[in-house]
């Protein structure tokens, strides 16, 4: 990681990353095309269920991200030791926090889902959904974490096959269980759920049989009694990737309340929104995942020319793809949004809404940034770019634009938001590259 071209690494390490992450994406995206299927309503509670699906992931995000930049600095620095305390500590800390969740969530379900913008007709399908869900958060929890342990000790592909893996059974198993073939019955939104469920039991169950017979990591008991200082610096660094799913929750509970104002049908819009979102989110993402362990790498071997370089291509490649997926939806919205209904409603205001938001898939190089700071240790910073885009900026836009625009002050929220936390985040890039030269 230290010594082979920047180009060939992150091609190595990021490809498989984008794959799993489109592939994860994917199979959100087509949950809601078979629950469009279903109804209006249908589409609408995976809409509803959007900002607790976000509060899950920003708790699993959270350590799976804090343990691949520890991992990744301690075996650039040769601390082997260390190394596999981190990777067992993350483990147990997975199995404290899951199940404590859970079960908080699930005693109180049904208010979280009124607070996240469901009506009376959506909430028995955003019920029906997110039980399941819930239920199933242990699962998606280790499979996170499971791959990001994988990916930080230099397996990329393997960490990639694992996420391609469940999200492929997914796809084969929530359309037979949504609309009952052959033997299944028709379980409806419910079977969505289930089929996520399922893929993803298949995806921990091939990583946990490499981890424990193939990786680097020595596993012992020991290594799993909680280790206070191990943990603090797992969440020190991933309490920004928290923040920002947590942030992600809040702004889609804004965006969802203020959707539902205007009723089902652009609840349901929005919910397609972020969909199409996921997809040109999840390639950026990829190739933040691949690029944070060499710059963790890097940055432990003091080799900071190279992590600038590293930077600067990763978000090179970022804003490329934002730009060809910008373009695609401003010339294709009526085919993408025909996928989910052909209801005239929806696609009239779909159209309108998808010409506007497309504007905000040009500043996904913020979550390049994000991970930069991650990857050499600064929590702060991390902190500050990954808040600003949800909590600084994005909350107050929603807040004000839908209540003075109506509608298109909803849609054009989210590419405000954008383009000013991406000046943000190059300012503080400036800088830290500046503090690099330096040292």
């Amino acid at each position: 990681m230290g010594t082979e071209g920047i180009s060939k690494l992150l091609l190595h390490f990021s490809a498989p990353a984008i794959i799993a992450n489109e592939a994860a994406a994917g199979y959100e995206l087509f949950d809601a095309i078979w629950c469009g299927r279903l109804c209006t309503e249908a589409l609408a509670a995976l809409t509803v269920a959007g900002p607790l699906m976000a509060i899950y992931r920003a708790i699993g995000s959270g350590i799976g991200v804090g343990s691949s930049s520890l991992i990744a600095r301690c075996l650039g620095a040769g601390k082997k030791d260390e190394t596999n305390r981190a990777a067992c500590n993350s483990m147990s800390l997975f199995f404290m926090v899951s199940g404590l969740v859970a079960f908080i969530c699930l005693m109180g379900l049904e208010a979280l889902l009124w607070l996240f913008g469901a009506s009376e007709s959506v909430m028995p399908f955003a019920y029906s959904y997110m039980f399941i869900e819930t239920l199933a958060m242990p699962v998606d929890f280790f499979l996170i974490v499971a791959a990001e342990l994988t990916r930080a000790q230099g397996s990329p592909a393997i960490a990639g096959t694992g996420l391609i893996v469940a999200s492929l059974a997914d796809l084969i198993w929530s359309p037979i269980l949504v609309f009952g073939i052959g033997p299944f019955p028709a379980l409806g939104i419910a079977g969505a759920a289930l089929g996520t469920l399922i893929g993803r039991s298949v995806g921990v169950t091939l990583l946990l049989i490499y981890l424990r017979f193939r990786s680097i990591y020595k596993f012992k008991m020991s290594y799993f009694i909680p280790d206070w200082k191990i943990i603090g610096s797992i969440y020190s660094i991933g309490a920004s990737s928290s923040l920002r799913a947590s942030a992600v929750s809040i702004s889609q509970m804004l965006a969802c309340r203020a959707a539902s104002s205007f009723g089902t049908v652009p609840l349901a819009v929005l919910g397609t929104l972020f969909r199409i979102n996921r997809i040109n989110f999840a390639f950026s993402m990829g190739i933040s995942q691949g690029m944070l362990p060499l710059v963790g790498y890097n940055y432990g071997a003091r080799k900071n020319e190279r992590v600038r370089k590293i930077v600067v291509k990763a978000g090179l490649v970022s804003f490329s793809w934002g730009s060809l997926w910008c373009m695609a939806a401003l010339l294709f919205p009526a085919q993408a949004l025909s996928l989910f209904s052909q209801d005239p409603e929806f696609l009239r205001e779909g159209i309108h809404a998808l010409q506007i938001f497309a504007l905000s898939f040009l500043t996904v190089p913020e979550i390049i940034i994000s991970s930069f700071f991650q990857g050499i240790g600064k929590a702060i910073p991390s902190l500050l770019v990954t808040s600003s885009r949800q909590l600084i900026f994005l909350i107050p836009c929603l807040l004000l634009l839908p209540y003075i625009f109506g509608l298109d002050g909803l849609w054009s929220a989210y590419p405000t938001a954008g383009a000013l936390a991406v000046m943000l985040g190059l300012i503080m890039t400036i800088f830290q590259f500046r503090k690099l030269t330096n040292h």
